[in-house]
């Protein structure tokens, strides 16, 4: 069985930021002479005619190889983790006509990657990570994706919240006291009320959801950090597509920010992060945490009278 390789899938060798990472995804997919290593636990990629998918590993780093199968003839086509399937797009014109082929008599693998490098302009393909409001609600859905999925952590940062958003029976509130009661911890960083309304907080925290204040926040992040120690538990199907969702942007928790319990939609822009960018962001929440106030602290200021010296940094 003939095997080829394609631009895109050398790029995504030569450019992951695993140093085994080619090595991997070779051996799972070639054997030494460089032919085909069949494998039963192969499945079809919708979407794209002759794609299958080929995985490499599981559990968090959750690699995989996309190649295509034309009569007797593979090509391998796509390699990375499981994102990659998001982005996928046919090959472009005259793609296939150009592979290089691993010929089954004992080429090196590496000469063939060498050969193709030295050929192909390697430009990565552009990753739509941008989501909007209008003219679709894109955050919003790519939130409620979430509601059926085990999350180890859930970090939602906004100056501005709508605290009945929140309630039992809204619909955001219903996802995330769903999470918490599903073992997720929860943490609320956001500005001080103007109003000194901090009645939602309290509520939330009896529910168990981390609650801090942080003077003069503007920042909007929301993370739903995926549980790897689930990924494979029993009704949790095709465990291997999930990941986590960070979003960053223009968007406040608010009824018209996230598109949610109103019609009328602010023109928001968030943007989705890489997942292997989960580390910076975890470094952030936390000092978020640590130099903010949490609700004793709040309730405090709020009970002398000192409700304006919430605004003012305390480092």
């Amino acid at each position: 069985m003939p095997v080829f390789l394609l631009p895109d899938f050398i790029a995504d060798l030569q450019d992951h930021a695993d140093a085994h990472f080619a090595r991997r995804a070779l051996q799972k997919t070639l054997h030494p002479d460089g032919s085909f290593r069949a494998d039963s636990d192969d499945h079809r990629y919708e979407g794209i005619r002759g794609a299958w998918i080929r995985y490499v590993s599981r559990k968090r780093t959750a690699y995989r190889v996309i190649y295509l199968r034309s009569g007797e003839n593979i090509y391998l086509f796509r390699a990375g983790e499981h994102s990659v399937e998001d982005r996928l797009v046919d090959p472009a014109p005259g793609t296939v006509e150009a592979a290089i082929p691993i010929s089954e008599t004992g080429s090196e693998v590496a000469a063939a990657v060498a050969a193709m490098s030295a050929r192909e302009d390697r430009s990565a393909r552009p990753v739509n990570r941008f989501k909007r409001n209008v003219p679709s609600p894109q955050i919003r859905r790519e939130i409620f994706s979430r509601r059926n999925l085990p999350h180890k952590d859930i970090w939602l940062v906004a100056p501005f919240i709508n605290g009945d958003l929140f309630a039992p029976t809204a619909a955001f509130g219903k996802l995330l006291l769903d999470q918490v009661e599903d073992g997720a911890s929860v943490v609320i960083i956001t500005a001080p009320p103007k109003n000194a309304e901090i009645e939602w907080m309290e509520r939330l925290a009896e529910r168990k959801v981390g609650i801090f204040v942080y003077p003069r926040l503007h920042t909007k992040l929301y993370c739903f950090i995926f549980d790897e120690a689930r990924r494979y538990e029993p009704g949790l199907r095709g465990g291997d597509r999930y990941s986590s969702l960070i979003l960053i942007g223009s968007a406040n928790l608010i009824s018209a920010g996230m598109a949610l319990e109103t019609e009328r939609y602010n023109e928001e822009l968030c943007y989705a992060l890489p997942e292997d960018e989960i580390g910076y962001v975890e470094s952030y929440i936390t000092e978020l945490m640590l130099r903010g106030y949490e609700l004793p602290d709040v309730r405090r200021f709020l009970a002398r009278g000192r409700w304006q010296q919430l605004e003012n940094e305390k480092w």
